[in-house]
């Protein structure tokens, strides 16, 4: 249980020059992964049997997904697979996504 510091509790101790310890928020967890120039990045493990969209990937870099930690800053190209993992993949997705991935490579 957290104290609750009453106001003139939080004086006296600004007074003193003690620090008043607050919880910091929760961040939540990311994964990333590294294939071959894409990062992949989302808030649950990739799956062991990977989806068939991220196998198409794998071939196409002629890799597998390797984690990683997470980079000092954002990657350039970092796609969040998020949404990907929990429906069905659309034909426009993917049409959207091999868009950017061949953009990106130029």
């Amino acid at each position: 249980m957290l104290p609750e510091w009453t106001s003139q509790q939080r004086a006296a101790l600004q007074v003193m020059g003690i620090p008043v310890w607050e919880r910091k928020a929760e961040t939540p967890t990311v994964f990333y992964y590294r294939l071959g120039p894409l990062y992949l990045c989302g808030p649950k493990e990739l799956p062991v049997p990977v989806p068939n969209w991220l196998n198409d990937l794998c071939l196409y870099f002629e890799q597998r997904p390797v984690a990683v930690k997470a980079p000092a800053q954002t990657p350039d190209f970092c796609f969040n697979y998020a949404d990907w993992l929990e429906s069905p993949i659309t034909a426009q997705m993917k049409q959207t996504f091999w868009q950017t991935l061949v953009n990106a490579e130029r």
